[in-house]
């Protein structure tokens, strides 16, 4: 019985308990508390009501994800990094490359990926492969983009494969352009943080134009295309506010399947703008205030660090054999610039990738580092409801800690449990809790969610 992977959040004088490995979720009153905290323990005498969840939780579980072993024969998915330059001046950008004249992936370097990678992938017998495109912003060098989607759809077709293509863009480009992006690519992530006052304002162009009325006309173009669009939104501490604003704005002007809410990571260029992260007990009412409005139409609300569809042990593609391939043909296990992770005293370098080579060059013991470095102890994760999604979030721009809750780590809590709450159809317990500082206080800041260590609940 895994006694340790069962958590109970107290809530308005209730529990929420949680159990992801076990499946079980369920709202219980004092009495069934403590009955299930003496059932656990080997104690019988519990309500013929609990007995079914009671079986429930002292069934084993499915083990949890663990690190990847042996060769590297299936990369989640293969990352393209056309430039790291950029046509916008977002003014809370983290990426320090220079926008206007940082190089360009050649030709022959992003055909010999694409063939390195399904060359990989078939040797394994796989017959789907994911090509995903970062930057900077990639279609700022859109010829190795369309040069990419044309060449791998051709030879996985060739090879009877079928191919997912991914980007993450700003989307500042022509409609033409847009629209082939909207027919091409299966999946699109698009940053747009709101209407047009709050996006001229985090996202101007270089110069400082306001750019709103082009990303808004492509958001719509995709909207309407084959692609699945995600629209990724900054929230900072001057738009926190106006979350509701914003949910009602996308809803009424762009309709993608999912809108992903995530806080402003801090950055010299951020700071020198005046621009901080949202308080994450503001954050957390609001972000539910948002996604009911996105729900009525349809619309997905997501904090990536919150996400409770899936169990995982990386909160990112750390860990998980990506091989993302830089311009001038580093392949990295993350998309961020190496000076980042290099500051943080990591190396995520897998290997090197030279044009017109048949194969990655891979570091095999780099391979096998960074695969365990999502199962590194992190103090503060040990004992949290939020372990088996969050997964300590990134491995780069949330590290340290000596087992105390941070702010990321507050508002992932609260804005987990709400949506847990909100799963049950409990909307009238999140509003009154949400309502009473006190009552969320008690609930974000308990140290160790484990059921069984909550003796003094009893």
């Amino acid at each position: 019985m895994a006694a340790g992977d069962i958590f109970a959040a107290p809530v308005s004088g209730n529990f929420l308990l949680y159990a992801p490995l076990h499946h079980v979720l369920a709202f219980v009153n004092p009495p069934a508390y403590r009955q299930i905290w003496q059932g656990l323990q080997g104690e019988g005498g519990a309500a013929v009501a609990i007995q079914p969840l009671l079986s429930q939780l002292t069934t084993c579980p499915p083990p949890p994800p663990t690190a990847r072993t042996g060769p590297l024969q299936t990369p989640l998915f293969l990352g393209i990094i056309p430039t790291r330059g950029c046509n916008m001046g977002c003014r809370y950008c983290d990426f320090a490359a220079p926008k206007q004249t940082s190089p360009v992936m050649s030709l022959a370097l992003a055909r010999t990926a694409v063939d390195a990678y399904l060359n990989l992938i078939a040797a394994s017998d796989e017959r789907h492969a994911n090509i995903h495109f970062f930057g900077g912003e990639p279609f700022f060098a859109a010829d190795v983009v369309h040069f990419v989607v044309n060449y791998a759809a051709g030879r996985a077709a060739q090879a009877g494969m079928s191919v997912h293509f991914e980007a993450t863009t700003n989307g500042l480009y022509s409609p033409t352009r847009c629209q082939w992006i909207a027919d091409h690519f299966h999946t699109v992530v698009l940053s747009l943080d709101g209407p047009a006052d709050i996006q001229n304002t985090q996202r101007p162009g270089i110069n400082g134009q306001p750019l709103f009325e082009i990303v808004a006309r492509n958001a719509r173009i995709l909207s309407g295309g084959s692609a699945e669009l995600i629209i990724r939104a900054c929230v900072t501490a001057e738009t926190v506010a106006h979350l509701l604003e914003i949910a009602r704005w996308i809803a009424a002007e762009v309709s993608p399947r999912a809108v992903c809410f995530e806080s402003l990571t801090p950055s010299a260029l951020s700071e020198a703008a005046g621009f901080h992260p949202p308080d994450p007990w503001q954050f957390a009412r609001h972000f539910h205030q948002a996604a009911q409005i996105l729900a009525a139409a349809g619309i997905q609300t997501v904090l990536s660090t919150a996400d409770t569809s899936a169990i995982r042990h990386t909160f990112c593609p750390v860990g998980q054999d990506a091989l993302i391939v830089t311009p001038d043909g580093r392949v990295n296990a993350c998309y961020l610039l190496a000076e980042e992770w290099q500051q943080q005293g990591l190396n995520l370098s897998l290997g090197q990738l030279t044009a017109g080579a048949e194969q990655f060059d891979l570091d095999m013991t780099a391979v096998h580092q960074i695969r365990q470095l999502p199962m590194q102890p992190k103090p503060r994760c040990a004992h949290c409801l939020c372990r088996y999604h969050c997964a300590g979030g990134c491995h780069v721009n949330h590290v340290g800690g000596d087992g105390r809750y941070d702010d990321l780590c507050i508002q992932t809590r609260l804005v987990t449990i709400t949506g847990l709450l909100a799963q049950l159809g409990l909307h009238d317990v999140i509003a009154a809790w949400h309502a009473d500082d006190r009552l969320m206080q008690q609930t974000a800041w308990q140290p160790d969610d484990r059921l069984l260590a909550q003796s003094w609940n009893l």
